[in-house]
């Protein structure tokens, strides 16, 4: 009878309580920012040393070097160079640390006390300065003659990503973040959920365009790649360069799709109405880029791209979140189209930048120029999208009450 009292539970909990780890939150984000900076830094350094040693270019300290300043754009801090400076933050390596620091802040949030909000602020706040430090840390002792990375900006960027990736992590594990998103109102709610699915869109769609372009000049892409002669070693390092710059390519060519296009150096422009480019580096992602200045009438359907966007943000927030009177669904189609493009606009500001001195100094989309078509186009597509289904609905239900 003792045996079966005493009978420990068979069920495992999944992560330790708090009460086991009574952790301050301070102290859980300083640890928490450490290993983040530690896991996201050294494996970039590390690739470019391999990637080194594979080439036989240079030397292993300017090798680790060059990948510590790549885990420092992706965190947007420009690098100054001879005469200009390198600002082309790679989008995709960016995911990188913002995965780690989202691990990091979930890691904080399961086993330090975090039960108050202030306990929460006081966290993100330790883990953004910590995080921010070691990238202004970083960024000191990477500083060369000919390339100095920007120590102020690398404790600001760093430290505004470790807040907000790192405080998704903490409010999603405590349970703070559904509890403060049942509090917004359902408008915003609605709009800012039609939103995501509408920037999803767009950047796919951007994806997409990129993808058939490279298809359709595969030809130019094997004569680039041959004339740069990676050799077998060399070609995954190629290959993950161009990598780390598709959700660059891909938010450029949603611009090209909304029609104000992009700039690949000074004085120069890629849009569905016309094309006018410089030389350029021999970079394989570029083979993607058209070089007839006058496109052909059919490149023009590619404006179909931001109205489905706008559509689906619209019929994403009223599926999600329904209003059944017709005004007020098409205003929140609307509004899911609004936050689409403002969103998509974010996106444009941080995948612009210089690419280095000389005529590559500007490379990117107009953040002013794309947000307003964006906005515009996004929010018109919403509207009308959801007011044309409710519309479809309406004749439906008419007619299936007429034939009865």
């Amino acid at each position: 009878m003792a045996g079966v009292l005493t009978r420990p539970s068979t069920g495992v909990p999944e992560h330790p309580r708090v009460a086991d780890h009574p952790r301050p939150a301070t102290v859980g984000a300083l640890l928490a920012a450490g290993w983040a900076a530690l896991a996201g830094a050294l494996p970039c350094a590390a690739v470019a040393v391999v990637a080194w040693f594979v080439t036989a270019g240079g030397t292993a300290p300017d090798a680790f070097r060059v990948g510590v300043d790549a885990w420092l754009l992706a965190h947007m801090v420009p690098v100054a160079l001879p005469g200009g400076a390198f600002s082309l933050a790679p989008l995709g390596l960016s995911l990188l640390p913002f995965v780690l620091l989202c691990r990091a802040g979930a890691w904080v949030g399961r086993t330090s006390e975090v039960r108050r909000v202030t306990q929460v602020c006081a966290g993100l706040l330790a883990m953004a300065a910590a995080y921010g430090g070691l990238a202004a840390l970083i960024a000191i002792l990477a500083r060369t003659g000919d390339a100095a990375p920007d120590v102020l900006r690398a404790f600001v960027h760093a430290g505004v990503l470790a807040g907000v990736a790192g405080g998704a992590g903490v409010v999603r594990v405590s349970g703070h973040g559904v509890r403060a998103w049942r509090r917004v109102p359902e408008e915003v709610r609605a709009a800012l959920y039609g939103g995501v699915a509408g920037l999803s869109c767009l950047v796919a769609g951007g994806m997409l365009l990129v993808a058939c372009s490279l298809v359709v000049h595969l030809g130019r892409l094997s004569d680039l790649v041959a004339g740069l002669a990676p050799g077998i070693s060399g070609l995954p390092v190629l290959l993950g360069m161009c990598l780390a710059y598709v959700p660059n390519a891909a938010v450029y060519a949603g611009t090209y799709a909304l029609g104000p296009g992009f700039a690949v150096g000074t004085a120069t422009v890629v849009a569905p109405t016309g094309v006018a480019l410089g030389p350029l580096p021999a970079f394989p992602l570029l083979a993607a880029l058209p070089v007839t200045e006058n496109p052909p009438g059919w490149v023009m359907g590619v404006l179909v791209i931001p109205i489905a966007a706008g559509v689906v943000a619209g019929l994403a927030a009223i599926r999600r979140y329904p209003a059944y009177s017709i005004d007020a669904a098409t205003l929140r189609g609307g509004l899911a189209g609004l936050a689409g493009g403002v969103m998509f606009t974010a996106a444009v500001a941080v995948s612009s930048g210089s690419a280095g001195p000389g005529r590559l100094v500007e490379v990117g989309p107009s953040a002013l120029e794309s947000g307003v078509v964006a906005v515009s186009t996004l929010g018109i597509a919403g509207a009308v999208g959801v007011l044309a289904l409710r519309m479809w609905d309406w004749a439906r239900a008419r007619g299936s009450a007429g034939l009865r």
